[in-house]
């Protein structure tokens, strides 16, 4: 139901749990696992649809090998426009 528990685990797994903690932290690795999987689901879908756009782009430059990436804008000569970022 995603209420917290206001009772707080004192003791480690070490140590050993109370039969109360051990079902406190139980229902939190619970939620935690359910948590990560739709987390999952929701950039695996995302992976799959940047693939499914991407899937026809070509890259035909050599690496001109920087690290600190290219600023890609529109293409000007002075203040005219000859082609917008957006068509290329």
């Amino acid at each position: 139901s995603g209420k917290i528990i206001e009772l707080p685990i004192t003791s480690s797994f070490r140590e050993g749990l109370t039969v109360l903690e051990y079902f406190i932290s139980t229902h939190g690795a619970r939620k935690g696992l359910a948590d990560t999987a739709l987390k999952t689901a929701d950039s695996g879908y995302l992976t799959r649809r940047l693939v499914d756009v991407a899937q026809d782009v070509i890259v035909r430059e050599e690496d001109c090998g920087t690290d600190r990436g290219l600023l890609v804008s529109d293409i000007k000569e002075g203040t005219e426009m000859i082609e917008p970022f957006i068509e290329r």
